[in-house]
């Protein structure tokens, strides 16, 4: 039986230096799965056991990565190399197990304020399935929990910016967003659907949609942050990683991850 494992970190002040690499692919060669390093910073990918390839991931401090991990013993392999990574790298999240929040060590910095938070499952909004209007009505209520007028108004406000045009990106994303005087920091609010949504575009149905609020007028660094990841979502590389995942430390760690490449 195949048994897939995942290992999400982000590198630390000495990155993938050859003798942690050379470390990594001794690991590996104990297992018969086969494991592969997703440097998701850079889109770029590599087996373990082929030196020359990992060198080419040109991999930096604070890059985020994953170990990839299929085969019969994938569960004893990620137990091996979760030991390594907590050892060597910052952990995010691990495969066989749940962290603590003692344990999840890594947090991508952005030099200014958000809140970033994920859909509730349709079981605790007390809906089975949910439409176009249904996300952005969930999503305006969670950029302003316990204000039904302020809700009310940011869901108006997406509404009308969905009239202009569909803001389905393609590769089963969709990106609504406005800039509003409503709010004091940007928010986000990630929504992966278990079941694809129509999203108004001849782009097809979007499996995961992100919510974005930006305070009117917008800083600098909101625009540099969020125009970089607006870029990311043309590569349909990135976008998978979004369509994916559905664990939150993995989703929340991609989107922080592409903000926070124009600071580095």
């Amino acid at each position: 039986m195949i048994i897939e494992r995942r290992i999400t970190f982000t590198l630390d002040d000495e990155g993938l230096p050859a003798w942690k690499l050379n470390r990594l692919k001794t690991l590996a060669g104990y297992f018969r799965s086969v494991v592969v390093i997703h440097n998701i910073s850079q889109l770029r990918m590599a087996n373990v056991e082929q030196a020359m390839r990992m060198i080419s991931l040109g991999c930096m401090p604070g890059d985020l990565c994953q170990l990839m991990i299929e085969g019969s013993d994938a569960e004893l392999a990620c137990m091996v190399l979760t030991d390594f990574v907590t050892e060597h790298c910052h952990l995010v999240c691990t495969g066989h197990r749940h962290l603590s929040q003692r344990e999840a060590k890594a947090e991508i910095a952005l030099p200014f304020a958000y809140e970033l938070s994920q859909l509730l499952p349709l079981s605790q909004l007390g809906a089975s399935s949910l439409d176009k209007d249904g996300v952005l009505t969930q999503i305006s209520r969670q950029c302003a929990p316990g204000q039904s007028d302020k809700a009310a108004r940011l869901l108006e406000q997406m509404q009308a910016r969905e009239a202009v045009s569909s803001t389905a990106m393609g590769n089963g994303i969709a990106l609504p967003h406005i800039l509003t005087p409503d709010v004091e920091v940007p928010v986000v609010v990630l929504a992966p659907l278990v079941q694809p949504v129509e999203w108004g575009a001849k782009r097809g149905p979007v499996s995961c949609v992100v919510g974005l609020v930006l305070p009117a007028p917008p800083l600098r660094e909101y625009l540099l942050a969020f125009s970089s990841f607006s870029k990311r979502l043309l590569e349909p590389d990135f976008c998978q990683l979004l369509t994916e995942h559905s664990r939150p430390e993995v989703l929340k760690a991609v989107v922080l991850d592409s903000l926070s490449l124009p600071f580095r």
